[in-house]
């Protein structure tokens, strides 16, 4: 007889829960509570490396260059021809000297008309090292000099020629003034006379009093130099650097300018390009706009004039620095510190990515990941959540801490493990499970990049710091890399630490 239909509904529901019961045999459900918030540990600042802004200055020579030529302050002709000069010794002597204009150093090409006495210089200066701190000028000169019956340069002779050169050290004051002095004042003949009287050098004798004439007017001279000063150029600059630079809406880069340093003059000629360095300690910050500085306009801080140091820095950053007391004294470049954050949903979107659909199997038993997120648990840690079915269902927690791996430029999960109640329910639950490959896949596949976060901070930089932040001043910089130096993780967001390489100077439009 063919057996009947089950139609008794005590029978239908007995069946269901006994192939119910069998399920939740063969497939355990593992599904800890998530572990509990600890307490918030502050993110420590990072003390941002001191930074250098480059802001030109000029200072414009020429009413010492005019002065220098006026024949009231240095006279055109040295005649002393009509009478004999007697010396102590008992010599007698005469000598007559005309001088060209006098120019500044370096010189240019030599334009097309250049006089022959412009090549002469040029010759005589080529070579010479310029001191960060003088600034030289020179002429030629034409003499004759006589002493009874010996002569030189006079009559059918071409008069003999020489150069004239001055040197003016010049350096900024505390206050941001100008100040120079003579340094020295000599005379250099191209073809000298060999005139001797007794024991006499009567042309030595004629250099140092034609010397001695120029130092006077130079040291009058330089009375136009000392009348200079380029404060009002710096303040502008100081003045805009105080405030910070808005990036985004809630974004800023706040400078942190501490004291302003000279470090020689990087040029010489009528006009004077210089750089001052105003030292800084940049960090990008987020939030609410943070307040000004307050400090007015400091000392300016100038490294020691006796050490014979040369051009520390062109008024642009270009090209090859030599090594001096005075770079050395000097921060070099422009480095910014931030501290980037990135959101917990963004990070679960990308670590679920990889994870989803990877298989954990064992002795025949499969694990089927579904779904992963990450996120902050205090105390700079973070905690992982894996969602899995197959022979197990439901999730489990591990936790870490962020670490960063500076060669790989990415941040792991240092001494990843188990969640202790995770661990507690997986070891009654699912006892088949290879614990240490399951930990090991997903700490492998919870690496992250910081390539987000050094990207956000290169184009943050890349737009700010080449813009007018003010009619008068604007700034331009560089970004030169840009790395991960520190990771920290609170319960909003996991926050990478950069570092920021480049180079920023101002330019300050009017001119003291």
């Amino acid at each position: 007889m063919a057996p009947k239909s089950i139609s008794n509904p005590l029978v239908a529901v007995s069946l269901l829960l006994s192939l119910t019961s069998c399920t939740a045999l063969n497939n355990p459900i593992v599904r800890p509570p998530a572990p509990l918030l600890l307490p918030a540990t502050p993110n420590l600042p990072s003390p941002a490396p001191e930074s250098s802004i480059s802001v030109p200055v000029y200072v414009d020579l020429s009413p010492f260059l005019t002065a220098v030529n006026d024949d009231s302050v240095i006279p055109r002709k040295f005649d002393h021809w009509a009478s004999f000069i007697k010396h102590p010794k008992g010599a007698e002597y005469k000598y007559y000297a005309e001088r060209d204009d006098f120019t500044m150093a370096p010189f240019g090409t030599r334009q097309a008309n250049g006089t022959q006495s412009d090549m002469v210089l040029r010759d005589w200066w080529k070579g010479i090292e310029l001191s960060s701190s003088h600034v030289l000028v020179g002429t030629t000169i034409r003499y004759k000099i006589g002493a009874h019956s010996l002569h030189c340069g006079d009559g059918s002779e071409w008069p003999r020629r020489a150069t004239l050169h001055g040197s003016i050290a010049t350096e900024l004051t505390p206050t941001y003034g100008l100040s120079a002095s003579v340094a020295s004042v000599t005379v250099n003949p191209t073809d000298p006379c060999q005139i001797r009287v007794a024991d006499l050098d009567v042309t030595q004798e004629v250099k140092q009093r034609l010397a001695d004439i120029v130092r006077g007017g130079l040291s009058r001279a330089v009375t136009r130099i000392n009348a200079l000063t380029v404060k009002s150029h710096m303040e502008a600059a100081w003045n805009t650097l105080r405030n910070p630079i808005q990036l985004e809406p809630d974004a800023w880069l706040q400078f942190n300018i501490d004291k302003v340093r000279h470090s020689g003059f990087s040029g010489v000629g009528p006009m004077v390009d210089d750089t001052i360095h105003v030292t800084a300690k940049p960090v990008i910050v987020f939030g609410p706009e943070p307040p000004s500085g307050d400090a007015a306009l400091p000392p300016l801080d100038t490294p020691p004039t006796s050490t014979g140091f040369h051009g520390a820095a062109d008024a642009q950053l270009y090209g090859t620095l030599p090594t001096t007391l005075a770079n050395r004294l000097t921060p070099t470049g422009f480095h910014v510190v931030t501290d980037i954050p990135l959101d917990y949903a963004s990070l679960s979107k990308a670590l679920a990515n990889r994870l989803s659909g990877k298989r954990v199997v064992k002795k025949g038993y499969l694990l089927l990941i579904t779904n992963a997120a990450i996120f902050g648990n205090g105390g700079n840690q973070v905690v992982v959540r894996i969602d899995f079915s197959g022979d197990a269902i439901g999730h489990v927690y591990f936790v870490g801490k962020p670490e960063m791996n500076f060669l790989t430029q990415t941040v792991s999960l240092g001494g990843l493990r188990y969640d202790l109640a995770t661990e507690k329910l997986l070891q009654e639950t699912v006892v088949w499970l290879d614990f240490s490959t399951f930990r090991d896949l997903i700490a492998s596949e919870s690496v992250i990049g910081v390539t987000a976060a050094t990207d956000r901070v290169r184009g943050l930089l890349a737009t700010t710091l080449n813009r007018a932040l003010n009619p008068s001043v604007s700034m331009r910089g560089t970004v030169e890399s840009v790395q991960g130096i520190g990771v920290f993780a609170d319960v909003n967001a996991l926050h990478i630490r950069t570092m920021s390489d480049g180079t920023l100077g101002l330019t300050v439009t009017h001119k003291p």
